[in-house]
């Protein structure tokens, strides 16, 4: 909260600040004090969405046994067809560097991993929860290549799934269509205790795009 600002005695009141909309943040001071809470309010924001992607990437499953490079690369393709598909534009890649490997015996990179579940956690919100238990992978599903194969299937299924693209590009706030879910159904679990969101937010998109 910013300091109570006296005028000196004898001297006219200044003008008060514009009271902030009913729910939403104090007016940020202007000057050198407002630049420094400005900073710091992106450096908290930065810090906490590095601590989710780093949360996230460290439920990354120890495979069984070495993944085929060749299937974590077709995983990694079939994400970045899918991820076009169901924004409706053509977004930035995911790129991993395999260093030339026939065989990945690491856990999935978080550059793939990370947003990899939170598309499937996206898709289990969106559309008031319609979509849940359609397409789903848990984390600890993607042990081995057959779960990355899993993935991939269903990757190039929500691809291929016109409702599912519509719902993901409808804004959040959007008004439900007549005879659309109600508010209020059911709520789809968690994947791997990941905290959900509802359609892509602000910060899923902002987690996605700093990777």
């Amino acid at each position: 909260m910013a300091e109570m600002m006296y005028a000196p005695k004898g001297a006219p009141a200044p003008a008060a600040a514009p009271a902030p909309a009913k729910g939403g943040p104090a007016p940020m001071e202007a000057g050198p004090e407002g630049a420094a809470m400005r900073e710091r309010a992106a450096n908290a924001m930065m810090d906490k969405e590095r601590a989710r992607y780093e949360a996230m990437a460290a439920a990354a499953p120890k495979p069984k046994k070495p993944y085929s490079a060749t299937t974590v690369q077709t995983l990694i393709d079939t994400f970045n067809e899918t991820l076009d598909k169901l924004g409706g534009q053509d977004l930035p890649n995911v790129e991993v560097d395999l260093a030339g490997a026939e065989r990945w015996d690491q856990p999935l990179p978080p550059a793939i991993f990370v947003p990899l579940v939170a598309l499937f956690q996206a898709v289990e919100q969106v559309g008031g929860g319609k979509f849940a238990g359609k397409y789903t992978v848990s984390p600890e599903e993607l042990a081995d290549d057959t779960g990355l194969r899993m993935a991939a299937g269903q990757l190039t299924r929500m691809g291929n799934d016109a409702m599912l693209a519509k719902a993901m590009q409808t804004p959040v706030n959007a008004p439900a269509e007549a005879g659309g879910e109600m508010e209020g159904g059911p709520t789809p679990k968690p994947m791997g205790g990941a905290a959900t969101r509802g359609t892509m937010t602000a910060e899923d998109k902002a987690l996605m795009e700093n990777m």
